[in-house]
């Protein structure tokens, strides 16, 4: 399994070794406070990015969200949205509000609760995904990019790549 993710993503995204059953045994919040089990994601591709809805690039990626959504749809796909105001204050200041605008743009996915994303207050999924692959905090809005094997190998990724990255998940 290893060798043949290791190919897969040689050119385009960084594979770390993970513990399978480590990411299935996590829990995250969402943005309405409900408790989310990642056990709920056994067997579908993740697609997990910190996200801001006031920044320039915003269109572009929540766009991108769109298509993704649209082409694999949420039985193959799961899009987790990890809301920050740490770069630029460029998210809006509550859930309700995050989740006004997310729905405003079609975004197929879940939003996590509003928090940080760089440091020790970071949710638990968020640095398990930085531990399993060395992943530094991200530097801006949509910049820590994850993706999450059917069975629960984790890697980062890219703006540039993410689409073929999930493309070459799926065929597993």
């Amino acid at each position: 399994m290893r060798a043949s993710l290791t190919r897969l993503f040689a050119t385009s995204a960084s594979i770390m070794s993970s513990s399978s059953s480590s990411f299935y045994a996590l829990t995250g919040v969402k943005g309405d406070g409900a408790v989310v089990s990642m056990e709920e994601f056994r067997g579908k591709v993740v697609y997990a990015t910190n996200v801001a809805s006031k920044w320039g690039a915003t269109r572009r990626e929540y766009a991108q969200f769109e298509k993704l959504g649209q082409r694999w749809g949420m039985n193959n796909l799961v899009i987790l949205g990890f809301p920050s105001r740490e770069f630029g204050a460029q998210e809006y200041p509550t859930d309700a509000e995050i989740a006004d605008f997310a729905q405003a743009k079609n975004f197929p996915g879940i939003l996590m609760k509003l928090g940080k994303v760089t440091g020790k207050d970071a949710p638990e999924v968020w640095k398990f995904f930085q531990k399993e692959t060395s992943a530094k905090d991200p530097t801006w809005n949509f910049n820590g990019k994850f993706l999450v094997s059917k069975n629960g190998v984790v890697c980062t990724t890219t703006a540039a790549t993410v689409e073929a990255d999930i493309a070459k998940l799926m065929e597993e």
